[in-house]
C-alpha cells in the first residue's frame, strides 16, 4: 500500500465514522421516541387496562382458589401435583392473552384512526417503529404476566427448586413474545372494526378453555382434546407447566416451539408494518 492510498483510506474512515455514529444516534432516538409513544398508548387507556386485568384477577383470586380447595391433587405426566401448581400456567396464559388483546387493539385502533399517517409525516425510520412496536407490546404482556405470577406465589405456597423457577421465567418470556406476536398479527389481518372487536375478545376465552388449562388433557372431552392440538395456547401451557414442575429438561422442546412462533410472527408483523409504511 502506497502512502497516498493509506492516506485516502484513512480520510474515508475518518469521514464515514461520524456518519455511522450519527445514524446510530438517530436510530436510537427514533426507537426511544416510538417506544415512549407506545408506552403511553398501551398504559394511558384505563378502559383497556381494566379489561385486560379483570379476567386474570377473577381466575386467580376466585376461580383457581376455589377449585384448589375442591379438587386438591391432579395427575400430570404420571406425577401427582397440587391443583394450584397445575393451574398456575393457565393463570399466566390468561394474563398473557388479556395483555396481548390490549396490544393488538392498540395497533388496530392506530391503523383504523390513521394515526400512522400522522406518525409517518415525521422523519421516522421504519426499523425504529417496528422494533419499538414489538418491544412495547411484549413488555406489557411480560409485565402483566409476571405480576400475576407474583400474586399467585403469594396466594399459593410453591416449593419449586431454583432451576424450575429459572425455567418458568424463560418460558414466560418466550410465551409473552409469541402470543404478543400472534395478537399483533391478528390486528393486521382485519379491516372491519366490529369484526375485529368481536373476534379479539371472544378468541382469548375460547383458546384458553379449549386447551388443557384448568384440567388434564386425559379428562377433556374427545372432540375438545383433538381440537386442543391446533390451539397455540396448548403449547404455551405445556411449556410453562413443564418448566414449573420439571425444569428445563422437559420444557425445552416446547420452548423451541414458542421461539419458532415468536420468530415467525415477528417476521410477518414486520413485513406487514413495512408494507403499510410504504403505502402511507
Amino acid at each position: 500500500m502506497t502512502a497516498d492510498t493509506a492516506a485516502t483510506s484513512g480520510v474515508l474512515r475518518t469521514s464515514l465514522a461520524p456518519r455511522q455514529a450519527a445514524r446510530r444516534a438517530a436510530w436510537h432516538n427514533d426507537a426511544l421516541a416510538v417506544l415512549y409513544r407506545e408506552y403511553c398508548l398501551l398504559t394511558r387507556n384505563r378502559t383497556n387496562l381494566l379489561l385486560s386485568v379483570t379476567p386474570s384477577a377473577v381466575y386467580l383470586l376466585l376461580f383457581a382458589t376455589s377449585l384448589s380447595r375442591l379438587i386438591g391433587d391432579v395427575t400430570y405426566e404420571g406425577r401427582t401435583v397440587g391443583y394450584a401448581e397445575f393451574t398456575v400456567p393457565a393463570l399466566l396464559l390468561s394474563s398473557m392473552l388479556a395483555a396481548a388483546t390490549t396490544a393488538g387493539a392498540s395497533l388496530f385502533q392506530e391503523r383504523m384512526g390513521h394515526m400512522d399517517v400522522e406518525l409517518w409525516s415525521h422523519p421516522l425510520r421504519r426499523g425504529s417503529y417496528i422494533a419499538a412496536k414489538l418491544t412495547a407490546g411484549t413488555v406489557l404482556v411480560l409485565a402483566q404476566t409476571l405480576a400475576a405470577l407474583a400474586v399467585a406465589s403469594v396466594i399459593f405456597p410453591f416449593r419449586w427448586p431454583a432451576s424450575h423457577w429459572a425455567a418458568l421465567l424463560v418460558a414466560t418470556v418466550l410465551a409473552s413474545v409469541a402470543f404478543n406476536g400472534l395478537y399483533l398479527l391478528l390486528a393486521t389481518a382485519f379491516k372491519d372494526f366490529q369484526r375485529f372487536t368481536v373476534t379479539i375478545n371472544v378468541l382469548g376465552p375460547v383458546l384458553l378453555f379449549a386447551s388443557p388449562s384448568f384440567y388434564p388433557s386425559q379428562d377433556m372431552a374427545p372432540v375438545v382434546r383433538w381440537l386442543s392440538w391446533a390451539d397455540p395456547v396448548t403449547y404455551g401451557i405445556r411449556c410453562l407447566r413443564d418448566a414449573a414442575l420439571f425444569g428445563f429438561g422437559e420444557a425445552w422442546p416446547w420452548m423451541l416451539v414458542l421461539a419458532a412462533i415468536a420468530v415467525l410472527t415477528g417476521a410477518l408483523i414486520a413485513r406487514s408494518l413495512m408494507q403499510r409504511a410504504r403505502r402511507v
